[in-house]
């Protein structure tokens, strides 16, 4: 393997994990608010299992957004965050779940926390993309 290669294995190495660190950690958020809010009527790991796929597919449509954030420059914390909350809200809105209710307090119920899970999960990959950097 050529050195060029081995640098862009390692550089990929590193998106994968740190995304796959912020999509677990989202996940975990969403399973813990959805299992406190309803208690024991779901099955814990099959809500984790349920998120881990929506929160892949939100890192997938975030990373090419995120490319074009950081050639721009705004590569920081309050980005991350917030490319966080709105891609999980775009994502919840576009979905018949979320964009279904009408009343504002319902919407908030549903909308609000699960968007706050996803500007954390997005932080979360943040965090890890700059520490694995520095390694």
């Amino acid at each position: 393997m050529s050195v060029q290669s081995a640098r862009i294995a390692g550089a990929l190495g590193r998106i994968l994990v740190a995304l796959g660190a912020g999509v677990a950690s989202g996940a975990l958020l969403v399973t813990a608010y959805i299992y406190s809010s309803l208690g024991d009527a779901l099955v814990f790991e099959g809500l984790f299992e349920v998120s881990l796929i929506y929160g892949a597919a939100i890192a997938t449509v975030c990373v090419p957004i995120w490319m074009m954030l950081a050639k721009a420059g705004w590569d920081g914390a309050p980005a991350a965050a917030g490319l966080g909350f709105a891609a999980t809200a775009t994502f919840l809105l576009l979905t018949d779940a979320a964009g279904g209710h009408t009343r504002l307090e319902i919407m908030a119920y549903t909308f609000l926390p699960y968007a706050i899970c996803g500007a954390a999960a997005a932080l979360v990959t943040w965090w890890v993309g700059r520490l694995l950097i520095r390694a």
